[in-house]
């Protein structure tokens, strides 16, 4: 999926065109309204990276705003067990947490140690 974006100079009456092209797949779905009312959606976080160890990242389902990074329990970026609070916020954490990584248990959270994305080759 690629975004694109116009953007028109008065000076010189021209259109440049820049796109932007996610290197993850994030499928965003909206189901039915849960029991409780709130709206669940469905993020879908995928990959070609892997970590340091040269390890394929697992794909991520996110259902809601209070499935946070760490084990769903805690925000990576900021030790925050609270929901996030909009969608940008919950895809910079997610991101934070694949480029940054965790180590086990990170802020009492219960997960598995995750190396961070490896940008060498």
């Amino acid at each position: 999926m690629a975004i694109s974006f116009q953007i028109y100079s008065n000076a010189y009456n021209k259109t440049k065109t820049v796109t932007v092209d996610f290197v993850s797949n994030i499928a965003t779905l909206t189901d039915d309204q849960t029991i409780d009312g709130d709206v669940r959606y469905f993020f879908k976080f995928t990959t070609s990276a892997r970590d340091t160890g040269n390890v394929a990242f697992k794909p991520r389902i996110v259902s809601n705003l209070s499935d946070l990074a760490l084990n769903k329990t805690v925000q990576s970026a900021s030790n925050v067990t609270a929901a996030y609070t909009n969608v940008s916020a919950m895809i910079t954490d997610y991101l934070f947490d694949y480029i940054h990584g965790h180590t086990a248990d990170q802020y009492s959270s219960g997960c598995i140690v995750q190396a961070p994305m490896k940008f060498s080759t």
